[in-house]
């Protein structure tokens, strides 16, 4: 130790190289430390398709809160046509209206079973007799969260590439949803044109209301 503190005093070329050693020794220190602090640090960029203010949605999220009873009204807009459906859903049981131009007609949901109500009395029928003017899963809240779980949101607005819900479709085409509290408006027209070209308006707009 003696000798280091009298080379320290006399040496000068001595006393730089140990200060060169000491800065050197310092500068990988710090640079550690940086290190450390950005590996432990999420990195918001992975996997980020961020895109024009667009976010994308969890694809585990549900959306839309379905309650376990509630009561619905559904409106149809097919070109120029409306139709309506509406009822009230439980755990147990659902009971539907379907009102068309037309008619009028009431079913029933039980126990995984449709029934149509003719002169008082419930009769067996199917889902595509029920749903005979919009196909059930463009209807079905489980099935629009599916929808919205796949959609990129933006602003206000919930986007649905078609290549997303459709097998084989590389286009950039998209249907809309817009949510706003209980109120649910979908615009599947280019959905719909996918199957039917010659429709030139699919609107559903879906009003919810909790009866718990």
């Amino acid at each position: 130790m003696d000798d280091f503190y009298k080379k320290w005093k006399e040496d000068k070329k001595y006393r730089t190289k140990i200060k060169l050693l000491a800065y050197t020794f310092f500068i990988i220190i710090v640079s550690i430390y940086a290190l450390s602090i950005n590996d432990n640090t999420p990195n918001n960029n992975i996997n980020e398709e961020k895109k024009d203010d667009k976010e994308i949605i969890n694809s585990n999220e549900n959306i839309i809160t379905i309650p376990k009873n509630y009561t619905y009204n559904i409106n149809i807009t097919i070109d120029n046509d409306n139709y309506s459906y509406y009822g009230k859903k439980t755990p147990q049981e659902e009971i539907i209206t379907k009102e068309t131009p037309t008619s009028i007609t009431n079913y029933r949901y039980f126990d995984n079973e449709y029934y149509i109500q003719i002169d008082d009395i419930y009769q067996k029928t199917t889902k595509e007799d029920v749903y005979d003017i919009a196909t059930y899963n463009y209807l079905n809240l489980t099935n629009i969260n599916k929808y919205l779980s796949k959609s990129t949101k933006n602003n206000n607005e919930y986007w649905v590439y078609l290549k997303d819900v459709i097998l084989g479709n590389d286009s950039n085409d998209y249907f809309i949803i817009n949510l706003s509290n209980n109120h649910i408006n979908i615009d599947y027209t280019e959905l719909i044109k996918e199957f039917n070209p010659n429709i030139s308006k699919y609107l559903v707009d879906i009003k919810i209301e909790s009866n718990e």
